[in-house]
């Protein structure tokens, strides 16, 4: 086969089968690469994809043992709101860290009101989210973990607060949902 011309000033294109050859072992470099970082992502518990390990969709809430990071009353809560948004459990464990508020409240909604019961709490601070003014952060149930905490951080939750993304991301890195 003969080699073709290409219209910039007579340089060579090659050959076909040279071109398929190309493509052949840039494919290969790419499943490789696929095979190789993939489980590395998963390992890293990053929140790369939806759920990721982290108890994210509806209904798929963990078991609040296995979330860890959080004092056992935050497990709870966030197993509950998790279950009744489809949030990211491990998203919603570093939000009740950044928040800190008691254990009937962690997210202080309110704020500062008292629900009685870790279960009251939750179930408030669930409807509370699936109102118009969180729709933004409930739009990203099944996307990423950073996905939601960007959500959570632009939405009016914290209105104005500098460095809120950052706080969110740092208490992140401090929970773990054990699959």
């Amino acid at each position: 086969m003969q080699p073709t011309r290409s219209r910039v000033a007579g340089r060579s294109a090659g050959t076909a089968p040279d071109a398929i050859g190309a493509i052949a072992r840039t494919a290969v470099l790419l499943a490789v690469a696929a095979t190789l970082l993939v489980p590395a992502i998963a390992r890293a518990g990053g929140g790369i994809a939806a759920g990721g390990g982290t108890g994210g969709g509806p209904g798929k809430a963990p078991e609040a043992s296995a979330i860890s990071g959080v004092p056992r009353a935050y497990a709870r809560f966030t197993v509950i709101v998790v279950r009744r948004t489809g949030l990211s459990a491990r998203v919603v464990g570093a939000w009740t860290l950044a928040e800190g508020g008691p254990d009937d409240n962690p997210l202080n909604i309110g704020p500062g009101e008292r629900f009685g019961t870790v279960r009251r709490g939750a179930r408030a601070t669930a409807k509370h989210l699936r109102g118009d003014l969180y729709r933004d952060v409930m739009n990203t149930v099944g996307r990423s973990d950073m996905a939601q905490i960007d959500a959570i951080a632009a939405s009016p939750w914290c209105y104005r607060c500098k460095g809120y993304r950052r706080l969110l991301r740092s208490t992140y890195s401090r929970v773990r949902v054990d699959d």
